[in-house]
């Protein structure tokens, strides 16, 4: 059984909405860094802090696969139940006067928060299933540059920003070795350019993500 110093702790955790989205969303199936911010439409800093986090308290862990990338999976399954004891004087539980249709209003506004997010879920699988078919059309289009999925989530990162080689490795699940690599044939390529021992996308379109 936990401590209460831990249930503490994890349910401070789970009051972070994006924590409570990408453990829903590893519930599902393992998900790397870039997976996950494009998914969540976070950016992968943001992603790997989380991720650090959860790690911290043993709710995730992760595997490597052929290709060293980082998957983060499930690692503990929490059922959080909430009790609450009728108090000893009834009374104290009575409605006051003129709350009743204060309670009502409330309880319509919380149907309907509901209602929207059964909405937005909805919606959201209908945006993955479009970010599956971006994924698919970006490889066929580069494909002259983009060799493989590695490619694309250097490419991805990038995206956000520019990035130090160390921030690529723990957003892409790639060694420093491999990236140096990538990196340098995409340099050749004109689509990556180094400044100052960080990387960046060439030309307008990498201008205006910096």
């Amino acid at each position: 059984m936990l401590e209460h110093a831990e249930i503490a702790r994890i349910l401070d955790l789970l009051g972070n909405r994006n924590r409570r989205r990408i453990l829903d969303l590893l519930r599902d199936k393992p998900c790397y860094v870039t997976e996950i911010a494009n998914r969540l439409v976070l950016s992968p800093k943001v992603v790997i802090e989380h991720l650090a986090l959860l790690e911290r308290e043993e709710l995730i862990g992760f595997s490597l696969d052929e290709r060293r990338r980082k998957y983060y999976f499930l690692y503990r399954e929490l059922d959080v139940s909430i009790a609450v004891r009728a108090m000893a004087d009834a009374r104290a539980c009575q409605v006051p006067p003129g709350r009743s249709a204060m309670l009502a209003q409330r309880l319509g506004q919380l149907r309907g928060l509901i209602e929207t997010r059964e909405q937005l879920i909805e919606h959201l699988d209908g945006v993955d299933r479009e970010i599956d078919h971006a994924l698919t059309d970006l490889i066929k289009c580069g494909e002259r540059v983009i060799e493989n999925e590695n490619d694309v989530d250097i490419l991805l990162a990038l995206s956000a920003g520019a990035q130090a080689l160390g921030d690529l490795s723990g957003m892409t699940g790639l060694t420093a070795e491999e990236l140096n690599g990538r990196l340098a044939r995409l340099e050749r390529l004109g689509v990556v350019r180094a400044e100052r021992n960080m990387y960046c996308l060439s030309g307008a379109d990498a201008e205006q993500h910096r």
